[in-house]
């Protein structure tokens, strides 16, 4: 059973699962956190039109969560890895199965959005779900809640029609008991190795074999262009030493807060619970209040508030609950909400209240927070840090708008950091793929290479690297690109002609081996040939890496032996370089241990699971064949170019 595991989750199911699963972490469930964005359309798919920023957002973010799993990862492999063709081979295939969803008639209501949204922990405070929480969360991603529910709906939509793919496979025990023959199949083999690095030490090279070398291929050993890049600073925390905050000002700042608390009601909240009548297609306004009416007379008549929301609300979050919308504080809720609430006294039933939303029958079970306003002692060091802030930034601001006037009326940065009272730095020699702090910033990256700052020799203009902090960069001086010194590169020239010449050597007594098994030679005449020993590798399983992938896997594609004969002799090369001549003496099938009821169910579900994958992934390739796909790759191309 482990052996199988191991196969279904060794290279050939980790290829499966990637090739299916891979555009959809990109893609799936971000759906609601796209927004809006201009730019050019690099596809058009079903008539739906996806823009190069909205790539160039979905890039980040993908990113940013691989940054957040890993953070440890190399960030030029983490660019080379996540590019802009691949995760819009995600949004095509999203835009896909939106529309094959359409066709279906799947469907995923505003109801069943409510309900998902009531349950998110993001959107939740003290285990209940925060209306204010909600909005704040989506204010902070550009959102509104109509866009989040949404996008809600759209992600819905993907994952029930993958679903009815990937979730409805099955394996049967036939298929298992083949995968188990196969997937647990050990193989033995012998081979012999002829190792390129160690053929490297057979070969010497002359000074003149370098020199040579140099001269005809002197464009690779050449010194970057370097810089002398200048540079101007503005950053909030510089000017907190330029302004004070008096205690007369503190206590001006406590009374404006204070004022501001008692009149918002920040220190009383109350347990509020409501039923609620939608007004929508099927009902107005006058039938919904001839509904609550009902529901009023209910309660009058005896029965509980819990028990007439259940059957009157049509809010989906709360109805099941007795209506319960937990604690809620003052601007929580729609002004008409909020002024029945503070008429009403615990355990009294407001009459109906219209909102946008409906009509509404609201309770207040509880006044459960009624504390003190925090004293002017208890705020008094976090307002003079907020004033000193606010004031640094005034005049930070104030710096900021000249200085972006004068960077573009001058030619250099002396004038303007003068009139400003700032330093000009400037670095030493260096290249523009390896600036220093605090100039590596991509922004400034770009402005560098910008026509107008490299060309053309003007400042640049300000740019934000980082909340509160500005950069303006100019290039005080170039140095042209130059050959390395020979003495500098004769190291590497020296190895890489080694390795060239054991190359050549590898592939000449390739061909001799070739050769020889076509006239039926032994490995052992081959070993002979590589003139090196023969080893030998027992129970070799699928996905291995020993001796090395490229035999293992040559090894398993060969067909079965007879019980006490060996295979062809096959030549591969591996990773490095080297050339290996194996063949398999011995296979041995898998499955040779039953497995208990609670392992067959197990095995068979993991089975089923990877053949809906694969099938899925045959669905996406069929809507990518007959779907309506219009891509601008030149465009992307561009915007990956900037990036």
């Amino acid at each position: 059973m482990q052996e199988f595991r191991r196969f279904v989750r060794g290279p050939v199911g980790k290829v499966l699962l990637a090739a299916i699963i891979l555009p959809f972490v990109i893609s799936g469930f971000y759906g609601y956190f796209t927004g809006g964005g201009s730019g050019d359309v690099v596809a058009e798919v079903e008539g739906n039109k996806i823009t190069r920023s909205v790539v160039n957002q979905r890039v980040e973010r993908v990113r940013d969560m691989l940054r957040q799993q890993s953070p440890n990862m190399d960030p030029s492999m983490l660019d080379s890895f996540v590019r802009p063709e691949m995760v819009l081979e995600g949004l095509v295939n999203e835009q896909l199965i939106l529309a094959a969803a359409d066709n279906a008639k799947l469907a995923f209501s505003e109801k069943q959005a409510a309900r998902d949204i009531y349950q998110v922990p993001l959107f939740q405070e003290n285990g209940r779900f925060s209306e204010i929480r909600f909005e704040r969360e989506l204010r902070s991603r550009g959102l509104t809640p109509q866009g989040y529910i949404q996008g809600l709906r759209q992600d819905m939509l993907k994952e029930q029609y993958r679903s009815g793919f990937m979730a409805t496979n099955f394996a049967l025990p036939t298929e298992l008991q083949e995968q188990r023959r196969l997937g647990e199949q050990v193989r033995d083999i012998r081979y012999v190795t002829l190792d390129l690095n160690a053929l490297r030490s057979d070969f010497s090279i002359s000074d003149e074999d370098i020199k040579a070398y140099y001269d005809q291929n002197q464009a690779e050993f050449m010194r970057p262009e370097e810089f002398r890049v200048a540079y101007v600073k503005l950053s909030a925390q510089d000017y907190t030493d330029q302004v004070s905050v008096s205690e007369e000002d503190v206590a001006a700042e406590y009374e404006v807060r204070r004022s501001i608390m008692e009149e918002s009601g920040a220190s009383t909240a109350r347990k509020v619970a409501h039923i609620l009548v939608e007004i929508n297609g099927d009902r107005d306004l006058e039938q919904a209040q001839t509904r609550a009416t009902e529901a009023a007379q209910a309660i009058a008549a005896g029965g509980s508030f819990a028990e007439v929301a259940a059957q009157y609300s049509d809010d989906p979050g709360s109805a099941d609950a007795g209506g319960d919308l937990g604690v809620v504080s003052k601007g929580a809720l729609p002004e008409e909400m909020e002024e029945a609430i503070a008429s009403l006294e615990p355990g009294m039933v407001s009459d109906p209240v219209v909102t946008d939303a409906g009509v509404h029958l609201i309770k207040v079970s509880d006044v459960v927070r009624e504390q003190d306003l925090p004293t002017f002692e208890e705020l008094a060091e976090q307002i003079r840090a907020d004033l000193k802030q606010g004031r640094a930034e005034t005049l930070l601001n104030e710096d900021v708008a000249r200085l972006e006037e004068l960077l573009y009326e001058h030619s250099d940065m002396t004038v303007p950091a003068e009139q400003v009272g700032i330093e000009v730095v400037s670095t030493d020699w260096v290249s523009l793929s390896s600036l220093p702090e605090p100039l590596s910033a991509r922004q400034v990256q770009q402005a560098l290479n910008s026509d107008q700052v490299r060309k053309d020799r003007h400042n640049s203009d300000l740019i934000e690297t980082a909340p509160g902090e500005y950069l303006a960069v100019s290039i005080l001086d170039d140095k042209p690109a130059e050959p390395l010194p020979l003495e500098d590169v004769s190291f590497a020239i020296r190895e890489r002609l080694k390795g060239e010449r054991a190359a050549d050597r590898v592939q000449e007594l390739s061909a001799q081996a070739e050769e020889k098994l076509q006239q039926g030679a032994s490995l052992d005449e081959i070993a002979a040939l590589f003139e090196t020993g023969i080893e030998e590798q027992e129970g070799l399983q699928r996905g291995g890496a020993e001796p090395s992938m490229e035999v293992v896997n040559g090894a398993f594609a060969l067909p079965k032996t007879a019980e006490g004969e060996s295979s062809a002799i096959e030549l591969t090369r591996v990773g490095d370089g080297s050339l290996v001549a194996y063949q398999v003496t011995r296979v041995e099938d898998g499955n040779a241990e039953p497995l208990s009821d609670a392992q067959q169910q197990a095995a068979l579900l993991e089975l089923g699971n990877i053949e809906g994958q694969r099938n899925f992934r045959q669905v996406v390739a069929l809507l990518r064949d007959e779907g309506d796909v219009d891509l601008n790759l030149q465009r992307l191309s561009s915007s990956s170019a900037d990036q």
